[in-house]
């Protein structure tokens, strides 16, 4: 049984949000925004935490939380026929009332109410892990997981004794008498590892559809763990296990998972979430991407940032950090995302578009005047589309003449100046005797507003 939708009202912080979910789910925002908000709502959904009268919103309306599931076992489409809709998905919401809280199921779109006994029944069909942060990990949470897990693995029964022998192994450490943090969080990784491994091994997750609910996996991993980590989660979802993710770490995002992810934002009004749902890219432009992301992974981290600067080529990013630091304007929840080339800016603005990430674009006119007629019309007409491809409600555009190279100087330079450009440009404003001109000034300015 799968969660594939859920609604959240008067929840916390959350409003009225709508996510729609895949098996593996990326939740990404900053401190405070909401991510734990979403879990507590689905703990809370599916039998998993009691309601506190803290999580009801301030100020709100009546609390009320809708799931849409899509089942996929033959015996459980069985069982829960009673339940089901015509299309044979379960619809089930949860409503605050005057005495507690009331259950409904919708058939043909109307909705049902049930009795608590069958709502139990109901939520009893999906399996769910719950693993907490580091700051509220202790020892007697992570020995909770475990042996939640052990019962999952049981009632699954997908594992041969030596592969429970096997975790329970990496579990047996944890029994010393003194067990750190970073260790608890270890043997969980690790035991990830031998479920990924096994599930490869079957082809199929050996967990089942198991709901797990990881928040902050990064903590006391060092950046290869991550990416090692991210992986494994990757092939367990792949294989049929829901894993919803809360994370601040770009080593757990990956641009080709771009449907899993869930930017987390709040603002006067309270949460909310960001998702992109589209095809972002068409034929070859998915090979190239790809091929540009994995060129260069630590552009993931455009899904963290407050605001994100795209520019051409290294010289861009090299320098601009560095003016903005001189004229006291450099921001570090900023990110600058070097595209590779003129051409990649609109696949990275059409991802920020869709995510409604506030961004500029930076890039070079390219009309020096060395280059050939044809050379100027085909960075004029690439020129035009970065400029289309512009909604210029969250994003804009800086255009540098004819390149950064010439604004540091202000004047026209030889083709032959450019050799080793990033070196020799930085070591131009960094001179002591260098003074930005002042309409450079006018456009870094621009461009970290």
């Amino acid at each position: 049984m799968y969660l594939k939708k859920i609604n959240i009202k008067n929840w916390k912080s959350i409003e009225n949000e709508s996510i729609e979910l895949e098996n593996l789910m990326l939740l990404i925002g900053g401190a405070n925004h909401g991510k734990s908000s979403i879990f507590s709502a689905i703990l809370f959904f599916l039998g998993e935490r009691n309601y506190r009268k803290k999580d009801k919103r301030r100020d709100g309306g009546i609390v009320e939380i809708e799931g849409k599931f899509q089942i996929v076992s033959i015996e459980k489409l069985k069982k829960l026929k009673p339940y089901l809709d015509k299309n044979d998905e379960l619809v089930l919401k949860i409503k605050e009332g005057d005495d507690g809280f009331t259950y409904e199921v919708l058939k043909e779109y109307k909705s049902v109410e049930i009795g608590w006994t069958d709502y139990r029944d109901i939520i009893k069909n999906i399996e769910v892990v719950f693993i907490p942060s580091v700051a509220a990990t202790s020892k007697e949470l992570t020995e909770f997981f475990y042996k939640k897990l052990l019962s999952v693995l049981d009632s699954e029964g997908a594992c041969d004794r030596e592969i429970i022998g096997e975790i329970m192994s990496t579990y047996s450490v944890l029994q010393e008498d003194y067990a750190s943090k970073g260790l608890q969080r270890n043997v969980i990784f690790n035991i990830a590892r031998i479920l990924s491994r096994e599930s490869r091994k079957k082809n199929r997750s050996i967990l089942g559809s198991t709901m797990i609910l990881y928040e902050e996996p990064e903590l006391y991993l060092h950046p290869q763990a991550e990416r090692e980590l991210y992986n494994t989660l990757i092939h367990l979802s792949k294989y049929g296990t829901q894993i919803y993710v809360c994370t601040h770490s770009s080593n757990f995002v990956g641009l080709k998972q771009y449907r899993s992810i869930c930017i987390v934002r709040r603002d006067e009004r309270g949460t909310k979430v960001f998702q992109n749902r589209k095809n972002l890219f068409s034929r070859d432009e998915v090979k190239r991407f790809n091929m540009n992301y994995w060129i260069n992974p630590d552009r993931s981290e455009l899904f963290f940032a407050k605001k994100v600067i795209l520019v051409e080529g290294q010289t861009d990013k090299i320098l601009l950090p560095y003016l903005a630091e001189c004229i006291g304007v450099y921001k570090y929840e900023y990110s600058i995302i070097e595209c590779g080339s003129k051409s990649t800016i609109p696949q990275f603005i059409r991802l920020l578009n869709g995510f409604k990430i506030p961004y500029v674009a930076v890039y070079d006119k390219d009309n020096h005047s060395w280059r050939a007629e044809y050379d100027k019309e085909n960075a004029e007409y690439k020129n035009k589309g970065i400029q289309r491809s512009i909604n210029y409600s969250i994003g804009s555009y800086v255009e540098f003449e004819n390149d950064i190279e010439e604004e540091i100087e202000s004047t026209d330079r030889e083709k032959r100046n450019y050799r080793h450009k990033p070196f020799m440009a930085l070591k131009r404003v960094m001179s002591k005797d260098y003074v930005i001109p002042d309409k450079l000034k006018i456009k870094v300015e621009k461009i970290f507003k």
